[in-house]
């Protein structure tokens, strides 16, 4: 048998030869988040061994990670903002400048505004806003089941209250108003879909990144269609490419709403921002 940090150097190299970009926090935190021990654990008492079963399972799991498995999917979970959320092929990974979406929510939510969040997920958006704003009428919609399933499954997980519908944008949501809506929804197109990481080309849906129409079909529908579901002075929130974000700001502006262009934290335009007149 081996150590922990025996196993985290031999993961490491094996990831670096891949073509992994942090192959040695990729390499910690499979050890960590499999044997459960941290990182101050490993310091303290290097000299322990990993149990038999766990050593096995982790060499399996980090030749799949070689052949480019994102790692949030062999161990079943991700970090966004306060929630550690179950994760699957089924959905996004979420990122972190997805987290700047959820901030501006936050900051425009009165209390018990209702908030829309459209293209859920794994209900990162959602349960994000629900959890730290008990006070407000989150809905999630998406038009996966699949997706909707891990949602409910990290509702449970958190305690948070969301009601999820499923939707293809507004579809199932005919009648119904809200203060803000977040929008992540596919916006890569097939051109760019072939220059992406093995991890997210080959690994996550595709249908929860591409879009047609230069990766703006869904977007532009869902601006056009805000109107009949945003309240006056009512908000929201699109994440998209720095490409895409001056035609969306242009839609949206003809149509009479206030908008500006916001960055995310590499400094690249990644949000359209939009306040119903």
């Amino acid at each position: 048998m081996m150590t922990y940090i025996e196993l985290e150097k031999l993961f490491e190299k094996d990831f670096a030869a891949a073509g992994i970009e942090t192959p040695q926090v990729d390499a910690a935190r499979l050890v960590a988040d499999i044997t459960g021990a941290s990182t101050l654990e490993m310091f303290l008492h290097p000299d322990r061994e990993v149990p038999r079963e766990q050593e096995e399972l982790l060499r399996k799991l980090a030749l799949r990670r070689c052949r480019r498995e994102p790692l949030q999917y062999l161990t079943g979970k991700a970090w966004f903002r306060e929630l550690e959320l179950e994760v699957s092929p089924a959905v996004l990974i979420p990122r972190p400048e997805t987290e700047l979406l959820v901030d501006f929510l936050l900051e425009n939510a009165f209390p018990g505004a209702r908030v829309l969040d459209l293209g859920t997920g794994s209900g990162a958006i959602a349960l994000s806003c629900a959890f730290e704003r008990p006070d407000l009428a989150v809905t999630a919609a998406d038009i996966s089941s699949e997706a909707l399933e891990t949602a409910r499954k990290n509702a449970r997980r958190c305690g948070a209250e969301v009601r999820f519908v499923q939707s293809d944008l507004f579809s199932a949501l005919e009648g119904e108003v809200f203060d803000l809506i977040g929008a992540n929804l596919p916006y890569v197109t097939d051109e760019e879909y072939e220059t992406l990481s093995p991890e997210v080309r080959d690994h996550e849906p595709r249908l929860a990144l591409t879009a047609p129409e230069e990766g703006l079909a869904l977007i532009f529908k869902t601006a056009e269609a805000l109107d009949t579901h945003l309240v006056s002075g009512g908000k929201a929130a699109f994440e998209l490419s720095p490409f895409q974000a001056p035609r969306l700001k242009d839609l949206l502006e003809k149509s009479g709403y206030n908008t500006r262009i916001a960055c995310d934290l590499t400094g690249r335009d990644r949000f359209v921002f939009a306040e119903k007149k």
